[in-house]
């Protein structure tokens, strides 16, 4: 088939009946022509009733006995794809109406439209994970408030937002990047993303454009953030990894602070605490960007850094596990 005019559009999901209404209705009322592109939703082992609603959508349905994970079942959506050019679409993204027709006449892969996932929320956790974009990946977040397309190279990998919620790319491609090595906590995105750009550079841009369901429910934020946690360092907090060096100073810190409370517990603790509430209110100057900001950073960020450390700690401690192991 001619790449760029016929689409294999694929659906990974655990549990997303809360959404998938919404993104199957967006992407069967495409204004494209429907002998062009298939939809299939990879159901990735749910327990809801994420089957049952997409069993009533004109669709190709591929069900796993149990839950493997999103790079097990993005794998399998690849593997069973009609077509050459695939569409990567996450549950909660809802792509314009125009997505296929917009690449159609980009011809461009790998590509990523850009994701409209903030909507001026002045409180709660959506202006908390703005706030932290905006910083981490400043100048190209929004992209849109910047520039209106950007090349993802190796060069500028880690300083542009990124991820696979929702990616064209050429199927021989994906297969060829995917890792061979999986599981629940490998950082599937990033790795896939990162081999990519070592063939060609991945284009970012405003031209096609998504939006992005954000999470707002205190548990659905803890679940997903302390399963982000693993991931991130799958790939970040490896020796050479962006953020190695600042996670052998935080165990090095933890380790002044257990020694401190062996020799005097109460002078570690005041020192301590004190230490901790500076290190707080620097973090909430940095990412603030006006005073009503500060409730928002003093309310959230303990609950999304209590998670995500979390996570991280059950990385470390699988690999201290896998190396104990291996001995």
């Amino acid at each position: 088939m001619i790449p760029f005019s016929y689409f294999s559009v694929i659906v990974p999901v655990y549990n997303g009946a809360e959404n998938i209404d919404t993104c199957l209705t967006a992407l069967i009322n495409q204004d494209y022509p429907k002998d062009k592109y298939e939809i299939v939703v990879v159901n990735d082992g749910s327990t809801d009733n994420t089957a049952e609603i997409v069993s009533r959508y004109p669709i190709r349905l591929i069900n796993l006995n149990t839950n493997k994970g999103r790079i097990v079942a993005r794998n399998v959506g690849a593997e069973a794809a009609k077509y050459e050019t695939l569409v990567f679409n996450d549950v909660r993204v809802i792509p314009e109406r125009q997505l296929l027709s917009k690449i159609s006449k980009l011809k461009y892969q790998p590509l990523l439209p850009d994701v409209d996932d903030y909507d001026g929320s002045k409180c709660g956790f959506k202006r908390f994970f703005y706030l932290l974009r905006c910083k981490i990946y400043a100048p190209y977040y929004p992209l849109s408030a910047t520039l209106k397309e950007i090349r993802i190279t190796a060069e500028n990998f880690d300083r542009i937002a990124k991820g696979t919620t929702n990616l064209i790319c050429d199927k021989s491609l994906w297969l060829k990047c995917r890792p061979q090595v999986v599981s629940k906590s490998t950082s599937d995105d990033t790795l896939i993303l990162r081999k990519m750009v070592e063939y060609r550079p991945i284009l970012k841009t405003t031209a096609v454009s998504v939006k992005y369901h954000q999470r707002t429910s205190p548990r659905d934020v803890i679940l997903h953030t302390f399963e982000r946690g693993p991931r991130f360092a799958d790939y970040y907090l490896h020796p050479g990894g962006r953020y190695y060096l600042t996670y052998l100073i935080s165990w090095l810190l933890v380790s002044f602070v257990v020694l401190g409370l062996i020799i005097d517990p109460s002078v570690a603790l005041i020192s301590g605490a004190g230490f901790l509430l500076l290190v707080f209110a620097g973090v909430i100057m940095y990412f603030m960007q006006n005073l009503r900001d500060i409730l928002v950073l003093a309310t959230c960020l303990p609950v999304v850094a209590g998670a995500f450390g979390l996570g991280i700690l059950k990385w470390q401690i699988a690999q201290i596990v896998k190396t104990l192991r291996s001995v």
